[in-house]
């Protein structure tokens, strides 16, 4: 089983929605799966290659990010690291929101690093080092497969963020 992020933005009128009737997520993920963004296994290394720590606003999808840009669609607790409670588990527990705000923080990050630069700082021996999720930085083909998830990350992120939308991020 892998844990594959997903990226949806989404509108003011569709956040709201959300988090006003949690459960209405599913019908808008179903609703608008042409335009859900998936980075495959790919999330967390993302992460790991562009985010200097856990505090970088590059860390979201990891880290999360402060309680007044974003939050749990639906109540989320947990207890001595176990999950308590989760209203809507989309796969791997709820999806998280970041509103607009933020997205701008991460984008203006994000500009400055090409997919050329992404690509020059792929080391696959420091990735297994590391015990970097999934594993695998050696097989053919997967240094080209983490390049296109970034860019379809950053392109996403960038593109909600000047359109004024706020993101859905989930595992499943």
């Amino acid at each position: 089983m892998s844990v594959n992020h997903y990226l949806l933005p989404i509108s003011d009128d569709e956040l709201a929605s959300v988090l006003r009737t949690p459960e209405e997520i599913r019908a808008l993920v179903e609703r608008r799966s042409a335009d859900v963004q998936g980075l495959g296994e790919d999330g967390v290394a993302i992460v790991t290659l562009t985010a200097e720590s856990d505090d970088d606003p590059l860390a979201f999808i990891r880290t999360g990010a402060p309680d007044e840009v974003s939050g749990w669609v639906g109540r989320y607790a947990e207890e001595g690291g176990r999950c308590v409670e989760c209203e809507v588990d989309m796969g791997y527990g709820p999806a998280s929101y970041y509103r607009n705000v933020f997205l701008w923080e991460v984008a203006r990050k994000l500009t400055s690093i090409t997919a050329d630069a992404f690509a020059a700082n792929y080391d696959p021996d420091w990735l297994e080092e590391n015990h970097v999720y999934p594993a695998g930085w050696h097989d053919p083909g997967r240094k080209e497969t983490l390049i296109e998830s970034f860019v379809l990350y950053r392109a996403c992120i960038v593109a909600a963020a000047k359109s004024g939308q706020h993101l859905l991020v989930w595992c499943a």
